[in-house]
């Protein structure tokens, strides 16, 4: 398996993993407050937005850029996390937002050479590809994995 192939398949398997946890959840529970302020809607719009960020950026590294525009920091999470979140689209329409934003997320990945995977050997840390799957995909899974199952298991009888 190469770098590419085996980072996109660890980003399918955190994918899967984490929309599983929704299978079945009614759509009033899209609204429910959880998280802190926000609910279930917000969650996944704050993750969609960073999947669009994210697949933005892989489209500019791939054609040799930095992946920041000119200008664009985002060593600050929280505003880009709170205009995400207030985008939210409603109920179930949110869940439908998130796999489309995922979509154009991975197919960006997929768009990027396969020298952008794996381990940079001079430098001993993974290629910009890896990087950029690992925080806005594959750990943003884990990191609201725990939190989305002890909500869901809290709701259901």
């Amino acid at each position: 398996m190469s770098a590419r192939s085996d980072a996109i398949a660890r980003l399918d398997a955190g994918q899967v993993h984490f929309r599983a946890l929704m299978a079945g959840l009614p759509a009033e529970a899209y609204g429910e407050q959880w998280l802190g302020t926000w609910n279930l809607s917000q969650l996944l719009a704050h993750m969609a937005g960073w999947f669009r960020e994210m697949a933005a950026a892989m489209d500019r590294v791939g054609r040799g850029e930095r992946p920041a525009p000119e200008g664009v920091d985002y060593t600050d999470p929280e505003p880009w996390n709170a205009r995400f979140a207030a985008q939210a689209k409603e109920g179930i329409e949110a869940l439908a937002d998130w796999d489309g934003a995922y979509a154009e997320y991975r197919a960006a990945a997929l768009r990027l050479p396969e020298e952008m995977y794996g381990i940079d050997p001079e430098k001993g840390r993974p290629r910009i590809g890896d990087r950029l799957l690992a925080g806005a995909g594959i750990g943003h899974f884990e990191e609201h994995h725990g939190e989305l199952a002890a909500w869901v298991a809290a709701r259901r009888p």
